[in-house]
């Protein structure tokens, strides 16, 4: 009966691992949607009709509106803060922050590279209709989509570019959906934590009642 039990909890593991974080953005064509959630659950904002919605594998379960949570937001009065005793200030060795510093620096930094690099784009189609005042100022933005499309026509092909040389404008619609395995952000973060000096970071966090250089 254990190995049943320990086997369905693998699985539902392993399934939830490998849903993806989603984020959603239309753009345009009277529409502007946010959606930010885990596979089709999540929330979407409609930012035209200033309503919310939540859904729960893509059926939607509760609609709130925008405006009655900023309006809540401003209305609700700042509740006087109790007076705390003083708390008693710690020092960090400057010693001790130049040796972790560099280490935590680099290993995020190694972490938001391999977090971009684990992006999945779904879906990316733009149409941009454009221009300024002066036609030479068009002119140099064409030109710089041209060498982009050249550069990374993988990505530029589903941005479309239209001058306008007529005067200042601009015209813009856009569908973009990124996502991000669930199993990779996962095991980036395991990494990242096996990698920091984490017993470090905590004495520098809390600090010492003993000033040191």
């Amino acid at each position: 009966m254990f190995w049943y039990i320990l086997l369905i909890l693998i699985l539902i593991a392993t399934a939830v691992l490998m849903l993806r974080i989603r984020i959603r953005v239309v753009w345009g064509n009277g529409n502007k949607l946010l959606f930010l959630g885990i596979g089709r659950s999540g929330s979407e904002l409609d930012f035209i009709n200033k309503k919310g919605r939540i859904c729960l594998f893509n059926v939607k379960i509760k609609e709130f509106s925008l405006e009655k949570e900023i309006e809540k937001e401003k209305k609700e009065p700042d509740k006087p803060k109790a007076k705390k005793p003083p708390k008693p200030k710690k020092y960090r060795s400057i010693k001790d922050t130049l040796s972790v510093f560099p280490v935590l620096i680099k290993e995020l930094f190694s972490y938001l590279k391999n977090i971009l690099s684990s992006l999945i784009i779904e879906e990316m189609e733009a149409d941009i209709e454009g221009g300024f005042d002066s036609p030479h100022l068009t002119g140099q933005v064409f030109g710089y989509y041209q060498a982009a499309l050249a550069a990374v026509p993988g990505v530029m092909n589903r941005i479309h570019y239209y001058p306008d040389w007529t005067g200042e404008s601009l015209i813009a619609t856009a569908k973009a959906t990124v996502a991000l395995p669930l199993y990779k952000l996962v095991w980036r973060t395991i990494v990242l934590l096996w990698r920091l000096p984490l017993r470090d970071i905590y004495k520098l966090a809390i600090g010492t009642n003993i000033r040191r250089t």
